[in-house]
């Protein structure tokens, strides 16, 4: 019986190393700026390449709303996505934040939606991570809380790819 109880103990033990392994492949991730910190909420949807002269611009300056823009990036599972796979994402759609803040700092984060549950985020920070989290056509489903209007393309955040 005593013989029997190692196998399994080796077993369980190797499993519960192999599932902590896994458990790592996910992190949460915020942005570390809270809603009432946040004065308006600037967003750019648009598709990688070229970019036109000029770009539609959700503006968001309503509270409620732009508490549920922060937590969006509150807590996000992600896992790591290696550069080298996301190559040049042309034709691909672009969701780019500005967050301006009270005192008047900007965080910018930018989303590059591959497919359904596959969305790479482009940090602040120049780093790039995976996540489920990412919903297309933003623009027209928040168009009635905010103000869209044209500006220059240049106006939009900076996306770059890592690497």
């Amino acid at each position: 019986m005593r013989a029997s109880t190692i196998p399994a103990a080796v077993v369980t033990a190797v499993c519960v190393v192999a599932l902590s392994g896994c458990a790592l492949l996910v992190e949460k991730r915020s942005l570390g700026i809270a809603a009432d910190e946040v004065a308006v909420v600037e967003y750019y949807e648009y598709r990688w390449g070229d970019a036109p002269e000029t770009i539609e611009r959700l503006t968001i300056d309503d509270p409620e709303v732009v508490a549920e823009w922060v937590r969006a990036y509150t807590d996000m599972p992600v896992s790591d996505v290696d550069p080298a796979e996301l190559g040049t994402p042309t034709g691909e759609q672009i969701q780019s934040t500005r967050f301006t803040l009270e005192d008047g700092r900007r965080v910018e984060i930018s989303r590059i939606l591959l497919g359904p549950k596959n969305v790479v985020v482009l940090w602040p920070d120049g780093t790039a991570k995976r996540t489920v989290w990412g919903s297309p056509g933003l623009l027209e489903a928040y168009e009635g809380v905010g103000v869209v209007d044209e500006v220059d393309a240049a106006e939009r955040p900076d996306v770059a790819l890592p690497g």
